[in-house]
């Protein structure tokens, strides 16, 4: 057999047959990079369509402490909140088919919070606890103050 040894000629090219040079792991580098920052460009735009319902959770805190603030009785009965405000209104907070809603004196409605798997009100003597959990899986609870006569 013949025994072929690669001498160095100064007209020869230097190839590397042994693994990667520097240009193509810096170049791998970059690309992983680049793929990361994108990566976590995605997660922080899911992560935000996740919160679109917190303003909304927003809403119905204002909504409830409006009424809480021009009522003079503050009641819970059947997992439904009652606001007496004081020109003789009746305004009712209560939970049906995944929507919490607002009426006054039993007619009509309006919608305040949608997407709402479970709504519980919890009366205590000084205070009322508000419970809901969303249909992502949120839990949101709210303290409202009862009114001293």
């Amino acid at each position: 057999m013949l025994n072929n040894k690669k001498h160095k000629n100064a007209n020869m090219q230097y190839r590397n047959e042994k693994g990667y040079i520097l240009i193509e792991s810096l170049l791998s580098l970059l690309f992983l990079f680049l793929l990361l920052s994108w990566y976590s460009q995605l997660l922080l735009m899911w992560r935000q369509e996740d919160k679109e319902q917190l303003p909304m959770v927003y809403h119905f805190h204002h909504i409830i402490e409006v009424e809480a603030q021009t009522s003079h009785q503050i009641t819970t009965n059947n997992n439904q909140l009652y606001f007496m405000q004081t020109n003789g209104d009746i305004v009712t907070i209560s939970f049906r088919h995944q929507k919490i809603r607002r009426q006054v004196n039993s007619r009509g409605h309006e919608e305040i919070l949608r997407d709402i798997q479970d709504f519980s009100l919890t009366e205590r003597k000084d205070y009322i606890t508000i419970e809901l959990t969303t249909d992502s899986g949120e839990q949101i609870e709210k303290i409202l103050l009862k009114k001293t006569q």
